[in-house]
Parts: structure tokens; sequence; C-alpha cells
């Protein structure tokens, strides 16, 4: 009996599974000397006492503000990790994310159409923005990766259901319902994250020269309509919540009511965050010219690339464009433009600097079509080296902005609660920072290069964390010292170990920790 002989694959056939793998590794490289340093950031100290000592408030607390999705995956996932060490679990958790995320766009990007080296960069470019950053180096953000990927789910089978422009599905109902429910899980987890479906709807649109304006809204229409669908049904899910008592609803769930300040607020402080896709912004002046200069370049290749759109597709192809940019930069901040709240946090800007990195993109794939011989490898090239720079600025922010300012806090800290003798019982007195003690270059709000201990409770829950892992036994470490915080230190004779945040300069002039004589 003869056996068929084996078919070795072709390298084309290659192609697909290796960029899938790369892509599934890529963040690894990028964030690994960060996320694998000793520290925590800011809530991380709370979240892990929380987790072990009082079972259910990480999820009211998150539930009360529409998140309970969040918070039972944050409560496992710190009482799993125990102790400080553990955060770097945490955060590799999402760089984790962040790999499959990559992946997972790259084979939705390929069967919108997209080229495999533009799909493949641009898949690998959404894993190293400022938002990015913040999910792999602070531990308790690695659920909003879990909800990015939703929100591609959702688009996912919202494809299926709704069809393309051209031909539209014949029976919609239950992938559209499957999406509808993604959606709003990835609501329940963090409101904004679900909105990454709209990087994969503007990935869509960019490529499709095929179909009338008016088919083409008429189809993006039916995408937001699902989108729609699932912030309305998670929203309902939290109010039936609050109304049987469930959970308390927390006084930071409220509505913006000045519609034109908001939106003036939005343009002038989100969205050049966003335009300036791997520039980082910075709270106090510094230099700024390299922000400014790529939201001006991403501007400018945008005008560029729906210029070249206009005279492929005529006027047809310049509205697609301009419908689709600024319709789903909507979408994508939709959420945070509806909450009272105005905070321009880069953890919230997911979806809105994933709309943008695709037309940048895309625009830059269209220069490329200008001169037929060389253009489309020119543009590839620049594009690569374009993701290469943002790879270089994400592995080193992670290191100068999160882990070593984070992790000499942390080593302060530690030096004064190895001090602790609990049968003397100190009185122990943490002399609290300033945001401009920050020890990092420069710095962004409370993410990047921000001080953890500025506060008393930030101050409290750190101490405790050290005092427990030199007594592991003990029930509750705060018996073992006397603890009190401040940004004023008092008289010497008032305390016994006084910790100075202050000082977290690498050549710091004098010692963080003393004790009076």
């Amino acid at each position: 009996m003869a056996f068929p002989l084996m078919t070795r694959p072709t390298p084309r056939a290659l192609v697909v599974p290796s960029t899938v793998a790369l892509l599934l590794l890529l963040p690894f490289p990028i964030y690994w000397s960060a996320v694998i340093h000793r520290y925590g950031l800011r809530d991380d100290y709370a979240i892990l006492r929380e987790a072990r000592e009082e079972p259910g408030k990480i999820l009211r607390v998150c539930a009360a503000q529409g998140r309970p999705l969040y918070g039972w995956m944050l409560e496992v996932s710190a009482r799993a990790a125990g102790g400080i060490d553990g955060l770097t679990g945490l955060r590799l958790l999402g760089v984790a994310g962040l790999g499959v995320l990559a992946a997972a766009v790259f084979l939705m990007l390929r069967k919108e159409g997209w080229r495999p080296t533009s799909a493949a960069l641009l898949a690998g470019f959404l894993t190293l923005t400022p938002s990015a950053q913040v999910i792999a180096n602070w531990g308790i953000c690695w659920p909003q990766a879990v909800a990015l990927m939703l929100g591609l789910t959702a688009f996912a089978l919202a494809r299926r259901g709704i069809g393309s422009p051209q031909a539209p599905a014949s029976h919609p109902g239950r992938w559209s319902l499957g999406a509808v429910v993604a959606m709003a899980a990835a609501t329940l987890i963090y409101q904004v994250s679900g909105l990454f479906y709209a990087v994969l709807l503007a990935a869509a649109l960019v490529v499709r020269r095929d179909t009338s304006l008016k088919d083409t809204a008429r189809w993006m229409a039916k995408h937001l309509w699902v989108m729609g669908l699932g912030l309305v049904l998670a929203y309902l899910i939290t109010k039936v919540m609050f109304a049987t008592g469930v959970f308390t609803p927390s006084t930071r769930i409220v509505f913006e009511k000045h519609w034109v300040d908001k939106t003036l607020w939005a343009l002038t402080h989100v969205f050049p965050n966003a335009l300036a896709l791997s520039a980082l912004n910075e709270t106090l002046g510094g230099d700024m010219d390299g922000y400014w200069s790529m939201v001006v370049l991403t501007l400018t290749l945008l005008g560029l690339g729906v210029a070249v759109e206009g005279r492929r597709s005529g006027l047809t192809g310049v509205g697609r464009w301009l419908l689709a940019l600024v319709t789903l930069s909507a979408a994508a901040y939709s959420v945070s433009f509806l909450a009272g709240e105005r905070w321009p946090t880069y953890r919230t800007l997911n979806a809105l600097t994933g709309v943008w990195a695709v037309f940048f993109a895309a625009s830059l794939v269209n220069l490329g079509t200008v001169w037929p011989r060389h253009g489309p490898r020119l543009a590839t090239l620049l594009l690569t080296a374009f993701v290469a720079v943002s790879a270089l600025l994400a592995h080193q922010q992670s290191l100068e902005l999160f882990a070593r300012p984070q992790g000499r806090e942390l080593a302060l800290m530690e030096e004064g609660a190895s001090l602790v003798v609990p049968a003397q019982k100190p009185r122990v007195f943490v002399l609290t920072a300033k945001q401009t003690d920050s020890s990092a270059p420069f710095r962004y709000l409370d993410e990047f290069g921000s001080v953890s201990v500025d506060s008393e409770w930030v101050a409290k829950e750190m101490l405790k964390a050290l005092v427990k892992e030199r007594f592991p036994r003990e029930a509750d470490v705060s018996g073992l010292y006397r603890f009190a915080a401040g940004p004023i230190a008092p008289e010497p004779r008032q305390y016994d170990i006084l910790i100075d945040m202050r000082r977290q300069h690498v050549h710091a002039t004098r010692p963080v920790v003393q004790q009076p004589r």
C-alpha cells in the first residue's frame, strides 16, 4: 500500500505562523528587564494586603465603579501573587496579554486585506504605545489586556455576523449577539478598553476602496450599533447590581454635563497624547519638542495619506477616510467623554491611540504607492524604523520611569523596615515625598515617573508589606510598631525611626533613614 509523500511547507506558507509566534514573544524582550525588577506602584501594596486580609473588598471597590469583572480578576490574582515579589507575576500577565493581543490583531488585519509586513508592524506597535507600557509595568493593570482582547473578539464576532459592505451576512443574529456580550464583558472589566473594537473597525475601513460612501457609512453604523449595545448592556447590568444592593455605587460614577467645555478640554489635553503615538507627554514643562514634533508629523502624514487616497479613489475615498477617522476617534473616546472625570491618563487611551496608529500606518503605505518602483519598500522601511524606535522608547521608559524610580522608593522604605524591632515597638515616622522629589528624569501624572509615597495611606501600606515579609507568621504586623506619616518631620524626640522619602535620588547627600540620638 502506497502512502502519499508528505509535502514540505513553502516559505510563504510559514510566514503567518512564524509572524504570529514572533508577535506573541515580542513584548517579553522589550519589557522583561523592567518587569522583573522588585517594585510596586501606588495601589499595588494595598491590593496585595486587601486580597489577603479583606476578602471581597477589591471586588466591592471595583464593582462600585462599574468594573466587577476587573475586581474579581484582580482579587484572585493578587491573592495568588502573595507579596511584593509576586507583583512580577502580575506584570508578566500583562506582558503575555499584550503578546496575545498583537498576534490576534495581526491575524485580523490579514483577514481584512492588509499585507503581512504592514499588518505585523502595526500589530507590534500597538504593544509599544505608552498605554501598553502602563499595562506591562503596573501590576494591577493586567486585566486591561484581557478587556482589549474582548474588544477585539467583539469585532471578530460582529464582523462575521454583519458581513462586508458588498456582501452582508444572511444570519447575523447569533454572531452579533455574541459580539454584544463580548463588548459588555470588556466594559465590565475596564470601560474604555472594550472600545479597542474601534481600532479593528478602522483597520477594516482604510483598506476598502470598492464600496460607495453610503454603503461604508451604513456598514460602520451597524458595527457602532453593536458597540453601543454592548456598552448599554454593561451599564444596565451595573445599574441592576446597584439597585438590588449587590454593590454600592461609587460617587465617581457621574456623567459629564458641560459638553462644550469637555470637548475643548479633550481636544487640547487628550487628543495630542494619541496623536503623538509613541512620544510621551510630561506633567511639567520640560523638553516637549519631540512630543509636539510627533503630533505635527502624524497630522502631516495623515493629510498626505488622505490626498493620495483622493487621487486614487476620488472624493469618495477622501470622504471614507475622514468619516472613519472622525467617527471612530469619537467612538474610541466616547466612554471617557461621557464620564464626569477629566483625567487624561494613558491607561484610558488604548483605543484612541490605536485608531490614529491605524491611519498613521495606512497613510505611510499610501504614500509608498506614489513611487511604484521603490515606494512600497521605502514605506515599509520607514514604518519598520518607527516601530523599532518605539520599541527602544518602550524599553527605556519602562526602566527609567517605572522600574528604577519605584524600586528606589521601595528600597528606601525597606531600609527603614529593617530597623523595626518588635520587642521595642518603635515609633516610625515616614516623611512623605512630593511629586517633584521623583528620581525619574521626568513624569506624567500618576503613571510615568510618578512618586508613590506622596500620601500617608501608600506609606502605611508599603511599610506594612515590608514588615510582613520580615515576620510572615505574624497575623497583624501593624502591632509591631507605631506608625505616623506626613509631609513635615516632627521633633526628633517624637520618633524612633525616621524614613525620609524625599531623598530618592541616587546620589543623596544625607541618610534617608535616621534614628534620633
